[in-house]
C-alpha cells in the first residue's frame, strides 16, 4: 500500500474542508524526512508477545539503526524473528528515507467524497474515498474501503488517519479480503514542525492464490527525539 503511494499524483484540496486543509498544510515530503534525523523506542506487538526497540538514525551502519532491548535474540521466537528481520531490513522502495513526520503522501489518500462524520469540541472526523494509486490492483483495493480521517480544532494537525472495508470482498478472481484495517495516530511535540507517528497498525485476513493471509501488525513510538535542524533544541519525548 505505502509503495503505491510514491509517484500519485499531489492530492487536489481545493475542495476540502478548511479544517481538513489546516491539518495537513505542515506535511512534509517524505524523501525529505531522513532516518537519519531520528531516534526512538518502539514496541512492536506480534502474536508471539511485543519486541522493545530502539531506533538511532547516526548508528545505521548496525542493522539500519536498529537494536534490540528486550527480549535477548537468543529468547526469540520464530515469529519474533521474523517479525525482527522484517524491521531492520527495509524495503528498497523505502531507501533511508521516510522518519515519523507526517509525510505529504497521507495527504495523498484522500481522494474525494469528503463528508462530515462526527464532532466533538476537541476533534472533527471526516469520511472520504481513498486512493492508493493508479494500478488496477491499487484501484480495485481503494473502491471497497472507506477511510477516516480526524484532525484536531487547536489547529496541531490529524490525530488519526484510518482506512477500512466494512464488508469481505475480492479486489482480483485469486485474492480474497475477509478484514482489512490500518491506523496511523499522530500527535503534534512542542519544537517540530510537523506531527509525528505515535501509532501505526494494519490487520488483513483473507486468501490470495488459493493461500491464507492472516497478518496483524502493531507499533507504538516512544522517547522521540529529533535529531534534525529545527532551529531549536533537540525534542524529546
Amino acid at each position: 500500500m505505502w509503495s503505491a503511494l510514491h509517484g500519485a499524483a499531489a492530492a487536489d484540496q481545493d475542495g476540502w474542508p478548511d479544517p481538513l486543509v489546516a491539518a495537513f498544510a505542515s506535511a512534509v515530503e517524505a524523501e525529505t524526512d531522513g532516518r537519519e534525523n531520528w531516534r526512538f523506542l518502539a514496541d512492536a506487538y506480534t502474536v508471539d508477545g511485543p519486541l522493545a526497540l530502539r531506533f538511532d538514525g547516526e548508528q545505521q551502519d548496525n542493522d539500519h539503526g536498529w537494536s534490540l532491548v528486550t527480549p535477548s535474540m537468543s529468547e526469540l521466537t520464530a515469529v519474533q524473528r521474523t517479525a525482527w528481520d522484517e524491521i531492520i531490513s527495509p524495503g528498497d522502495e523505502e531507501g533511508e528515507t521516510g522518519g515519523l513526520f507526517l509525510a505529504s503522501d497521507a495527504a495523498e489518500l484522500i481522494a474525494d467524497e469528503i463528508q462530515l462524520l462526527a464532532e466533538t469540541e476537541a476533534e472533527l472526523t471526516y469520511t472520504f474515498a481513498p486512493y492508493l494509486g493508479a494500478d488496477e490492483m491499487d484501484a480495485a483495493m481503494a473502491r471497497h474501503l472507506i477511510g477516516e480521517v480526524t484532525v484536531r480544532r487547536d489547529g496541531s494537525g490529524p490525530a488519526r488517519i484510518r482506512l477500512h472495508a466494512p464488508e469481505r470482498f475480492r479486489p482480483h478472481p485469486i485474492v480474497r479480503i475477509d478484514a482489512f484495517e490500518l491506523v496511523m495516530e499522530f500527535q503534534r511535540l512542542e519544537g517540530l514542525a510537523a506531527p509525528v507517528m505515535r501509532r501505526l497498525s494494519s490487520r488483513v485476513e483473507g486468501s490470495a492464490a488459493f493461500q491464507d493471509i492472516a497478518e496483524v501488525t502493531e507499533m507504538t513510538f516512544s522517547e522521540i527525539e529529533y535529531l534534525g535542524v529545527t532551529g531549536r533544541e533537540p525534542v524529546v519525548d
